[in-house]
Formats: structure tokens, sequence, C-alpha cells
């Protein structure tokens, strides 16, 4: 019942926060309107029972006090809905917060018989410690306690001048200032809450967007510079052909959307395998398995994911007529992986075998996964490969290469076919 009620205020004060805030406006304009706009109407309808509650006890003076806040909460909220603006209303409201229960306790009798209103005034630093930060929040306190201080110099002065309220509407309504106050501070404190964990979970997810969870986990802890090596990974590149042209040809927005839907449908495919997208850089697209974790099959990973790779292109062109290719290189060996920057953070990985996986992707064939001697021996059991021969690379010189075709489902005498380095006519599977 509870949470239920919570979880309305907040959505009412999120949809509230919307309309104070002007377009485009900053989260912490919407977080700061919200909290604003929920002080004020919890306040009103405060102030409202409180004074209807006096006029029926018979001091129609004393419910001026909450009456008089109630008319002013709901025009500073109008106020702050027209303006799409804070600026100085928080502060008026914080002022009335504090003077006003102080008033009216004094109008009562001090604070034996106003039942200690005044202690609705400690939402005053309260509020200026969510809305503007420790150093208000002291000194609003030290406002609130100046205020107190003199209400209790006064209290047997003005306790003379007031006859009491009956006892029990004493003591009932010294239960509901307290009950009303942490209620309200509860309310305030928990939207806070809800907002700022809605916002860490967005900051969380944009991280994991760019970092992997090992990774994103050791930034946290303040691990930095965070640099690995790993022994072995494999590297895949993939690159569409002909996107230069392309983009030169057509709307940004088409040449955008038909590259998205590539990436998203890889992105979607390293996750299944267990790898990691490491970077898109126009339409050159770049996954490692093997890190931030070790992954002893990481060879077989990258492998399964290249021909799955060819089937979804394969998949997208006939389902939305397209004539889409891609190019895609394969290589196996150290690297070394790092966060570089600060301020923004890039997860990137450096090294010969990186470089060569690249250099295979530049120098592959349209349609077709051109892998490294050394991932073609790691995968020779148990895939079909055909052998290219060789080719002279750029900056690596000449390099015997091959075509990985399939998944192999009859395999027999690997060792014998890999020494030969011939390519193998088996029944595959892509």
């Amino acid at each position: 019942m509870v949470m239920t009620a919570l979880a309305a205020a907040s959505r009412w004060a999120r949809g509230a926060a919307e309309l104070a805030t002007k377009p485009g406006g900053r989260d912490e304009d919407r977080l700061a309107s919200g909290l604003f706009l929920l002080v004020t109407g919890s306040g009103a309808a405060a102030g409202a029972l409180w004074a209807l509650a006096y006029v029926l006890l018979g001091r129609p003076l004393s419910a001026a006090v909450p009456g008089a806040f109630a008319v002013a909460a709901t025009a500073v909220g109008i106020m702050l809905l027209r303006r799409r603006k804070l600026g100085r209303l928080r502060e008026l409201m914080l002022l009335l917060i504090l003077l006003l229960p102080a008033v009216l306790q004094a109008s009562l009798g001090g604070y034996v018989k106003g039942s200690a209103v005044v202690m609705w005034s400690f939402f005053a630093p309260l509020s200026a410690l969510v809305f503007f930060g420790p150093r208000a929040g002291w000194a609003w306190l030290a406002g609130f306690v100046a205020v107190t201080g003199v209400l209790a110099v006064l209290d047997g002065r003005v306790a003379q001048s007031v006859r009491p309220l009956p006892e029990t509407a004493q003591t009932a309504l010294f239960a509901f200032n307290l009950c009303g106050v942490a209620a309200l501070v509860t309310l305030v404190l928990a939207y806070f809450r809800i907002q700022r964990d809605q916002a860490t979970e967005r900051s969380e997810r944009l991280l994991l967007n760019v970092l992997p969870p090992e990774i994103a986990e050791r930034l946290k802890r303040k691990e930095y510079p965070i640099a690995d090596r790993f022994d072995d990974v494999s590297v895949l590149f993939a690159d569409m052909v002909g996107f230069t042209e392309r983009s030169a040809g057509e709307s940004p927005e088409v040449t955008v959307g038909v590259l998205n839907e590539f990436l998203t449908a890889f992105d979607e495919l390293a996750q299944q395998h267990g790898l990691r997208p490491i970077r898109t850089t126009g339409d050159s697209y770049l996954v490692v398995g093997g890190l931030p974790v070790a992954k002893p099959d990481h060879a077989e990973a990258v492998a399964n994911m290249a021909l799955d790779m060819l089937d979804k292109v394969d998949s997208l062109n006939r389902l939305r007529g397209w004539a889409v290719s891609f190019r895609i290189g394969i290589n196996s060996g150290p690297a070394m992986a790092a966060v570089v920057g600060r301020h923004r953070f890039t997860y990137d990985v450096w090294s010969d075998a990186v470089n060569t996986a690249s250099r295979m992707e530049s120098s592959g064939v349209p349609g077709r996964i051109q892998v490294t001697e050394e991932t073609y021996r790691r995968l020779i059991a148990t895939f079909e490969f055909e052998c290219r021969g060789e080719i002279d690379v750029k900056g690596k010189g000449v390099m015997r290469t091959y075509f990985l075709i399939g998944r192999l489902l009859n395999d027999p005498e690997p060792e014998e076919e890999a020494s030969q380095g011939t390519s193998r006519a088996h029944i595959v599977s892509r």
C-alpha cells in the first residue's frame, strides 16, 4: 500500500516535472522541478487540512496561517508550470516553509499549546539540502535552529496570552504534526531515491554500451589505468563493401538505417557467442573473443559468429531487397586491451595480431571470411576451409590465407590434411 502510494506520487511528480521543464531541458532540471512540485503540492494539501482543522476548533485566525500557505504554495506551483523555470521560486518557498509554521505556533500559544507545529519548518533545511546541496542545507538548518530558539525564548510570554485548545486536540494535533512531517520527508526522499536510482541505471546502461561489465566494475572501484595483456585471443574485422559510394548516393537516413540494422544484428550475434564488440568505426566492425575474460574456445566462437554474420547478411538482403555484402577477416594471437581517456572512456585492443586481422578483412573478398594460417590451424578439425594460397598483404608481406567455408559435419584425419595445407571437401553447414 505504502509503496503503491509512493510510486503514484513519483509518477505524478515526473509528469508534472515534464510540464514544468522546457523541451530539451536537463535531467537535473526535471528532477528539481519534480521535487519542487512535490513539495508545493503536498504542502498545499497539508496547509488546507490544517486550516480546516483549526477552523473546526474555533481558531479562525490561526487557521489563516496554514490557509495562506496553501494558497501561496498553489500559486508558486502554478507560476512554475507557466514559466517553466524555477529561478528564485525555491528560495521563496523555503522561506514560507521556515517562517509560517513558527507564526502559527506563536498564534496557538507556544510549543505545548501549539502541538510543536514548528517541526514543519524542518522541511526548509531538508529541501535546501536536496535542491542546493550540503552548504545550503547547513545554512537553512542554522535558520531553523534560530527560529526554534526564538520561539523557545518567547514561549512563556505567548503561552500566557492565548487560550489553550482542549488537551485531546493538542495531543491529536501533535501526533498529526509528527506523522505529517515524517510522511512528507519520506515521500520526498523516496522520490529523490527513485529518480537517482533511475539516473544511475541509465548511466550504467550507457557505460555498459562502451565497456564490458568486468571493466566497468573495475572503473567503479577507482582502478585506473586499466591495461591487460592477453596471451591468446581471436579478432574479427568486418566491413561493408561499397559503403562510401552508397552513402554518397542516398540520404543519410537510409544509409544509417541500413548500417544500423546490420550492426545491431551483429551485436546480438556477439552476445550469443560470448564475444565482445570493441568498436564500430563508420561501417567497420571489430569484435574479439577471449577478453576481458579468458575464453578457451574463442577461435571457434569467432568462426561461428563469422558464419552466422554471413547468414544474417543473406537473410536481411532477402527480407529488405538489398544487395549488401561484407568482407570479414579473422586472426588469432596475443593482444593488449586497455581503457583510454578520462572523460570519454574507450575500451580498445592493440597488437600485431589485431593489425593482421584488419589486413585479412581489407585484402579479403566480398561475402567471404578470410583467416590467417594461425587461425586456420586452430580450427581445421571442426571447420571447412578453402586455401586461397599466398597473397601480398599490405604491411605484412606474403602470407598464406584461407577462406572459412562452414562447419564440418564429418571430420576424418584432420592432422594429415592440415599438414598438407589443402582445402577439404566434406559435408558442411554454414
